[in-house]
């Protein structure tokens, strides 16, 4: 099984291939998640929308609604599963 740097580092790769205009704009990693009833990895990834733009606070950064993508692997050889539009 792939560690969670690993993990990271392939899901962020596909985010770029699969929506590069998102990845070029370095989202954070939300959360990382493993499923181990579907032997899955997922990790969020989010923007503040807007994201061109900082925030003068932590409370305005809270305040601000995110655009989120989800990228579920495989969790033993980190194959792509899905890309995927979240919700926070």
């Amino acid at each position: 099984m792939l560690a969670v740097a690993e993990v990271i580092g392939k899901a962020r790769t596909y985010l770029g291939e699969v929506v590069p205009e998102f990845a070029a704009l370095q989202p954070k990693v939300e959360e990382a998640e493993f499923s181990k009833e579907l032997s899955n990895w997922t990790v969020t990834f989010s923007l503040p929308e807007g994201s061109n733009r900082k925030a003068a606070s932590l409370a305005d950064l809270l305040r601000n609604p995110r655009s989120a993508k989800a990228v579920s692997l495989e969790a033993e050889d980190g194959t792509l599963i899905a890309v995927k539009n979240r919700d926070l």
